[in-house]
């Protein structure tokens, strides 16, 4: 008994006592089988069971290429011979360079000697996602091409796309123009679209209602889409007395389009006259294809010497094609044709019926009218990024359309970037026809360029996953792509934009105007506890502070995890003060520092308060306060004109008329918070109770009614336009408001003395509130 060690397998191979025919497991034939192993089923012919282990070639010198079977090998399942360029399957026979990724098929490794290896370009294309090579499909070609839609062949030259096992005849890369002006849509030309048009679950040509695999020929802004094979079709289309314009005829899902019924005999019902219909594209009229009054025999001698007959063509063969006797181009099976019983002419029926040649006849003649082909040069995905500088605005591609951007600048908003679902702050861009919005750094990532966190090639960014790739998962987070992401095309590397931006900022790639500094060493933000980094914001890109909403620039400090930013001094306050008690506003219960829901009101300044900004808030009556107006409260003060104490607010500028004056308030007021009073601190007067330096006992403002000595200044208290003056009780001295509350000569006072006084201020003024409350 023979014994073979094969490189095909592992186990020993030995020969059967009986050779008998069987199916070798190399190159699938029925040959006496020379060595075969019983166990795991393998058989091998005398042919394969020479094979050699190891070959070399003139064009691949350096190294030997060994023998594989049937071993998966990288992502891509289909493996480009290097001597012929056909494409094999990695399940198959072929033999390979470890150390240079070069791989030959069976019928080349065991030639004499290849001296030149197969041109293998490599292509970025706007037809398809992923990188193309020139290659041939191989003896496993099958579908169509993705630009002319017409079938493959294994010899023909094409740039093929080995993870899909999808291609581009060569000729078509560079013969088909990008732009037609087609006579079904005259509106606007039809363009072919790049695959970022088709992501996701792509197009539906609006004529067959077939999915479009390639690249469709579309009217982006009427959502209008064709198949190329459909659009050459429509040229063609049957004319007929039922109605004005050209009919397109329909097989494949025709009761599900056309549920409403024949335009010709109203009938719902299909059983009787079949489910094939002729639609038209134009205005969606449609008719049973046994309504229109086709003839079943026709006699066209200018055309065919023989008399045609109109049934469902079949061809006799699967797998061959038959083209129109009239038009050249493809019948397909399934359709309705005219067919000789006698000679296997076949035409399509509106070839023969049509009593004038249609013109344009074919959509290449299209491509050579210089008047209707629209001679902007077609410019390939890697060379052409999808944003554009357009004078002050953008453009970024999308699957319905693409978003022609200009931008403003909010300090804060309800609404969230569509591209990393993240509230935006700071610099928007906002689409003029539709809803779309987005950061300024999101829209920046539309420009194809390079990460730190993928550095070996640029990223494109795409609204949705390729069109035919199932199952797509972000590289880092796992999760399935279902919306915008950066795609690699050469690597198929993919990273979701909220991931993309978070890796962005923690690797200091920031938004326009701000470069990051460092980390904050055992800082950590306000809501998640993340860790906070230093950044410098240029005050061209000025930007709101979460907490105070004032807008800074300069030394900042931000949490990119919550899209935070604050002021350093901001946040040492919010570490100092995260609750307040016995505040002036609402001393009965303590104040938390929190995130309040949008809808609210701050209780003090009545003004709305953002989502997005942190409010002081008692739990115990749901009462908001803006962080500011708790800091900026300055002292309180009391005066007989009204009752409740009125608190100094300080903003950039408050148009809230006073209620005294109906002017705007401006950048500084006083407040009541209990009964809605705004008033100017001209408006409000004198003070009721002044203790200063001016004196030493405690002063009350009183009308006038006699003539008296200012004890400050000597002259009348009593003259034209002054009602008021300052009275001590103590020692019946009699001053002017304005000497008394002059801040000339003043000196500072020590901190015993401002208590003392501000105890007996207290004390007085609670007699006074006494004595009010038992005369009334």
């Amino acid at each position: 008994m023979v014994k073979l060690k094969h490189g095909a397998r592992e186990c020993v191979l030995t020969s059967p006592e009986i050779i008998a025919n069987g199916i070798c497991n190399i190159c699938f034939k029925d040959e006496p089988i020379e060595f075969a192993c019983d166990l795991c089923n393998f058989d091998l012919c005398r042919a394969c069971s020479k094979l050699p282990l190891k070959v070399s070639h003139e064009f691949h010198p350096d190294h030997p290429l060994e023998f594989c079977l049937g071993k998966k090998d990288g992502n891509e399942s289909y493996k480009l011979c290097s001597g012929c360029g056909d494409l094999f399957s990695d399940q198959s026979l072929y033999y390979k360079c470890k150390d240079c990724e070069i791989f030959l098929d069976l019928g080349c490794a065991i030639l004499n000697n290849i001296k030149t290896s197969w041109y293998a370009e490599e292509k970025l294309h706007y037809s398809h996602a992923h990188l193309l090579r020139r290659c041939k499909p191989g003896p496993d070609a099958r579908g169509s091409c993705l630009m002319c839609e017409l079938p493959l062949t294994p010899s023909s030259i094409s740039y093929g796309c080995f993870q899909c096992y999808l291609f581009v005849h060569e000729r078509c890369l560079h013969d088909l123009p990008r732009e037609i002006q087609h006579p079904v849509h005259q509106a606007h030309p039809l363009t072919r679209l790049d695959f970022t048009h088709t992501c996701g679950g792509g197009k539906v040509c609006d004529a067959c209602g077939v999915h479009i695999s390639g690249a469709p020929l579309s009217c982006i802004k009427c959502n209008f889409h064709l198949h190329m094979r459909c659009a050459d079709s429509l040229l063609r289309g049957l004319v007929n007395k039922s109605h004005h314009h050209k009919l397109f005829y329909l097989a494949n899902n025709a009761e599900l389009r056309f549920r409403k019924g024949c335009r010709v005999c109203m009938r719902d019902n299909h059983r009787d006259v079949g489910d094939r219909f002729y639609n038209c594209v134009e205005c969606g009229w449609r008719s049973h294809f046994k309504c229109l009054g086709i003839p079943e025999s026709v006699v066209r001698k200018s055309y065919h010497i023989h008399p045609l007959v109109c049934h469902i063509f079949f061809p006799d063969d699967d797998d061959s094609l038959e083209y129109c006797g009239v038009c050249e181009t493809m019948v397909h099976a399934g359709h309705h044709a005219y067919c000789c019983l006698e000679c296997g002419f076949v035409s399509h029926i509106e070839c023969i019926l049509h009593e004038e040649v249609p013109s344009p006849l074919y959509l290449k003649d299209l491509y050579s009218d210089g008047e209707k082909l629209i001679t902007r040069p077609p410019a390939d995905h890697d060379d052409d990024c999808e944003t554009k500088e357009l004078e002050n605005k953008l453009v970024v591609t999308d699957i319905t359309h693409n978003h022609v951007l200009s931008s403003r600048y909010v300090t804060s908003s309800h609404k969230a970037c569509w591209i990393c679902f993240r509230y935006i702050h700071g610099r928007l861009w906002k689409c003029e026809t539709c809803r779309f919005e987005a950061h300024d750094n999101c829209v920046k990532l539309s420009q194809q360029s390079r990460y730190r966190f993928h550095l070996n090639h640029p990223l494109t960014l795409l609204p949705s996953y390729p069109a035919g790739v199932i199952n797509m998962r972000c590289n880092t987070c796992k999760e399935k792509i279902e919306s915008f992401n950066l795609f690699c095309r050469i690597c198929d590397f993919v990273i979701c934009t909220e991931c993309a931006v978070s890796l962005k900022m923690r690797l200091g790639e920031l938004q326009r105007g701000q470069k990051f500094i460092r980390y904050e060493q055992g800082k950590l933000c306000l809501q998640g506890g993340h860790d906070l980094v230093q950044v410098m914001v240029s005050s061209s890109y000025m930007v709101g502070c979460t907490i105070c909403d004032d807008k800074l620039c300069g030394n900042i400090v931000s949490c990119h995890d919550c899209e935070e930013i604050y002021h350093p001094r901001c946040i040492e306050l919010w570490r100092r003060y995260r609750a307040v008690e016995n505040h002036p506003f609402h001393y009965h219960h303590t104040l938390y520092m929190i995130k309040r829901k949008t809808g609210s009101k701050c209780t003090a300044c009545k003004q709305d308060i953002d989502i997005s900004k942190y409010v002081f808030f008692c739990y115990t009556c749901s009462l908001s306060f803006h962080f500011k107006c708790i800091q900026t409260v300055g002292i309180s003060t009391r005066i007989k004109s009204h009752k409740h104490c009125l608190y100094i607010f300080v903003s950039e500028y408050s148009s809230r008329p006073c209620t005294i004056c109906n002017k705007p308030c401006g950048a500084s007021f006083y407040a009541c918070n209990i009964c809605d009073v705004f008033a100017h601190e001209e408006c409000i007067g004198f003070p009721t109770y002044v203790k200063n330096q001016r004196h030493q006992h405690i002063v009350n403002l009183n009308r006038i009614y006699a003539t008296k000595i200012c004890s400050i200044c000597g002259l009348d208290t009593k003259f034209l336009g002054h009602k008021y003056q300052y009275t001590c009780d103590d020692c019946k001295g009699v001053f002017h408001t304005k000497c008394i509350m002059s801040m000339v000569e003043r000196e500072a006072s020590t901190e015993k003395e401002q208590i003392s006084d501000l105890s007996n201020l207290i004390k007085d003024m609670d007699d006074s509130d006494e004595e009010d409350s038992d005369s009334s």
